[in-house]
């Protein structure tokens, strides 16, 4: 069937017509709203660019909008057109769902669609809605084939599904060794458009856990403080629940999208977490401004954080409400020859009003915090992707949190910087469908700590917002992957983390709560104090059963620094990827 679909797209003209209509009809289109991180599509869209089917694509901040996902789903078909040799089995597969996935993105109106031609790729759970008895809610059940509901008013529309999920993990701390999280999931996602300006979006989902290790007993303050999710419940077995809702209006016009509510971002060019700004904190409220034009996109981000301080971790009603934000500024080029440049700002600031001067998507962040007192928590960032050759990717980041050029080659605690590096290759010695990607990270001592004032360190809801490995830490991944269809996939896997903790008698900058005082040893020699080192390796599977209802299946082995190695298994199943997830863990490093 996939061999006919593919000679009927090569022979039939108006194919090639509805082709050049998705790429000159985008800019007609505006309405939209976001793709959510954990869609698989951003994973098909970086293959696709390192093969060169794409010239370039803004990996370096997301989420993209759906209109910025569509755009490069085009430009593959318009590569696909002119080299269709060059598609896997599993790449044309890919290519025909995302081209379903945002069909109103790509197509003007009806009738520019041929829906004959997407007959195979109905879901399993159309067909289901079309049997008796439930043929009679047919109408309303997945009629665009796509989404569980969705409806349209003239301009109105509304795409709505359900968000089911079910894991259990066993994973490992150095005190308890290994024990076993169960983590449920449910909750509802929406997103639609009004006009051609605005656009919508809306997950929320509520969450129960139970860990293991504190069951009947009280979860100690730490694990509320780490979790990275607030205002949790508890019960009297020691279980907790937690709800979480994504949340946003959107305006799209030519060139501008501006987003106004509540979402994550990440902005790097790393796989296992991002220097600058990651998924790893909680939620926050945001003002999002994002042009696109010709080779560059631009990003200003103003987010709303939550400040925890040491007081309020016991009790957090107890303490006065302090305003916290992080302004951002982002400028991605497209340098041509498979180069692309990034270049990022930061600032955390507290306990006073929203600075004009941080809103600003053309001021210097370093310079205005000169004007402001020299008191606030600036940062930079540089990263670069050159794709060597089709099927090769290298990638770095530079992040900059202080730096004193005199001091350069130093182990001088001032320097704070972190940097990330990898390579990336895509069918590697001609294996089809094979990727293999390695990544290592390492973060200075003191990095994310701030010495003016407590509630200006790099942190939202006490939980970092840089990379998760912390201060004074290293990551090696080696990730090699298989993908068999786009149904499924299975991958091996190694991860090394060392990190230096804080001794009880001093500081060696192993903790961002922690900065560097009179006192404090001058030279911070990386991965200093006390050795924390984990090890683990294994192999996962994936495959979707059914549009969108995916079951994974993770086997690790894995060891602390002095422990023997111990067997760990995970379990995950879930409909629709509208949560926070960035996978199943299995090294949890801690940042003390």
């Amino acid at each position: 069937m996939l061999k006919k679909f593919s000679q009927l797209l090569q022979n039939t003209p108006s194919i090639n017509i509805l082709v050049f209509l998705f790429i000159t009809i985008i800019p007609a289109l505006s309405q939209t709203s976001g793709v959510p991180l954990t869609h698989w599509g951003y994973d098909a869209i970086e293959r696709w660019e390192i093969r060169g089917f794409i010239p370039a694509a803004y990996n370096g901040s997301k989420p993209f909008s759906r209109l910025e996902m569509a755009d490069y789903v085009a430009e593959v078909w318009k590569f696909y057109q002119e080299q269709p040799e060059q598609f896997s089995g599993t790449d044309l597969e890919q290519l025909l769902y995302l081209s379903l996935e945002f069909k109103e993105e790509l197509e003007k109106s009806a009738e520019h669609q041929r829906p004959d031609q997407f007959d195979y790729w109905n879901p399993r759970l159309y067909y289901l809605f079309q049997k008796t008895p439930l043929k009679i809610l047919n109408p309303y059940i997945y009629p665009n084939y796509r989404n569980m509901v969705y409806l349209q008013y003239h301009d109105f529309r509304l795409a709505a599904d359900p968000i089911l999920s079910y894991s259990i993990q066993q994973q490992m701390d150095e005190t308890t060794g290994k024990y076993q999280l169960v983590r449920i999931s449910n909750g509802l996602m929406f997103r639609g458009d009004l006009g051609k300006y605005f656009g919508f979006y809306f997950d929320l989902t509520d969450n129960h856990l139970s860990d293991e290790r504190w069951q009947g007993t009280k979860i100690p303050f730490q694990v509320w403080e780490e979790s990275g999710w607030p205002f949790l419940t508890t019960r009297d077995n020691g279980d907790f629940d937690f709800d979480e809702n994504v949340a946003y209006l959107t305006f799209h016009y030519k060139y501008f999208y501006l987003v106004y509510g509540r979402e994550f971002n990440q902005w790097g060019v790393g796989h296992t977490g991002h220097l600058l700004l990651s998924t790893n904190a909680q939620l926050y409220d945001e003002i999002k401004l994002v042009i696109q034009y010709w080779r560059f996109k631009f990003t200003h981000l103003t987010a709303f954080l939550q400040y925890i301080s040491p007081e309020a971790r016991i009790n957090m009603k107890s303490q006065p409400h302090i305003d916290q934000y992080w302004s951002g500024n982002r400028l991605e080029l497209n340098l041509g020859k498979g180069v692309q440049l990034g270049l990022s700002e930061s600032v955390v600031y507290d306990d006073r009003s929203l600075q004009p001067g941080y809103l600003n998507p053309f001021s210097f962040f370093k310079s205005v915090e000169h004007y402001y007192g020299d008191r606030d928590n600036g940062a930079l960032g540089v990263d670069l992707e050159w794709r060597i050759r089709n099927g090769v990717k290298w990638f770095g980041e530079w992040f900059i949190d202080d730096i004193t050029t005199t001091k350069l080659g130093s182990d001088w605690y001032g320097n704070k910087f972190g940097w990330q590096t990898g390579i990336f290759l895509v069918n590697p010695f001609s294996l089809q469908d094979v990727d293999l990607l390695l990544e290592y990270t390492r973060i200075k001592p003191y990095v994310y700590t701030h010495s003016y004032q407590d509630y200006n360190k790099y942190k939202h809801y006490d939980t970092m917002l840089g990379h998760y490995i912390g201060p004074n830490s290293d990551q090696l991944l080696v990730c090699l992957r298989k993908r068999f269809s786009k149904f499924l996939e299975t991958g091996l896997e190694y991860q090394m983390y060392r990190h230096g903790s804080n001794p009880e008698d001093r500081n060696v900058g192993g903790d961002p709560d922690h900065p560097w005082q009179d006192g404090d040893a001058i030279d911070a020699v990386f991965l200093d104090g006390i050795s924390k080192e984990q090890q683990s390796y294994g192999i996962n599977l994936r495959y979707e059963i059914f549009r969108n209802l995916l079951a994974e299946f993770y086997y690790r082995r894995m060891k602390y620094h002095q422990s023997a190695w111990e067997d760990l298994f995970s379990f995950r199943i879930s409909f629709n990827l509208g949560y926070r997830d960035e996978g199943i863990r299995h090294i949890f490093p801690a940042v003390n």
